[in-house]
């Protein structure tokens, strides 16, 4: 998907847009960073994983179940609904869960990529996200973060401008609808330093 959003920032035109992604939209917007890092001004990636072992047990557990055999039950869930009202063919919503469980079951690293980032990066999470707010300060840590005291003047802040924002009181789950999250996404992205 990062490489039809930077056929999209091309077609539209855009000089170096910033990227904002949400879970897996985080994804989508990292992999857009690091591949396009010349596309993009800056990076706010908010409750993305970047190892598979960040995932508590029993979500992975939970992850396992999802398959089209789930589609009936679903149907009553936010992500059904909003499927059904943008997919052209909504009754293929069974094969969309077939092909998400298949991809929550693969392992995956990508510690390598997030070291690799040329773009200010905002790292944001949720108190009580999917990983623990651990898994998110080790993403810093790729960044150059949290390694050492800021300084008087910020001479100690990571290279690169890379930050780091633990939400409270959010989850996976509401930290996208979340005032909050706006407050501090924006407030990264409007910063004059990088």
């Amino acid at each position: 998907m990062a490489d039809d959003i930077a056929v999209l920032i091309d077609h539209l035109g855009l000089d170096h847009p910033d990227v904002v992604g949400y879970s897996l939209g985080g994804g989508v917007a990292f992999f857009t960073a690091s591949r396009y890092p010349a596309k993009v001004r800056r990076l706010v990636m908010a409750a993305t994983n970047i190892t598979r072992d960040a995932i508590p047990a029993e979500m992975l557990a939970q992850q396992e179940q999802v398959s089209g055999a789930a589609a009936e039950f679903m149907k009553d869930t936010p992500m059904y609904q909003l499927y059904q009202k943008v997919a052209p063919r909504p009754e293929d919503f069974g094969r969309l869960l077939d092909k998400v469980g298949a991809s929550m079951a693969e392992d995956f690293d990508f510690s390598a990529e997030v070291r690799g980032l040329r773009v200010p990066t905002l790292v944001v999470a949720g108190d009580a996200d999917m990983a623990p707010p651990s898994h998110y300060v080790e993403v810093f840590k790729l960044l150059d973060g949290g390694l050492r005291d800021g300084g008087w003047m910020g001479e100690g802040r990571p290279k690169g401008g890379h930050a780091l924002a633990i939400l409270p009181r959010l989850t996976h789950y509401n930290l996208g609808a979340s005032p909050l999250f706006a407050t501090v996404a924006l407030d990264f992205l409007d910063a004059d330093q990088p």
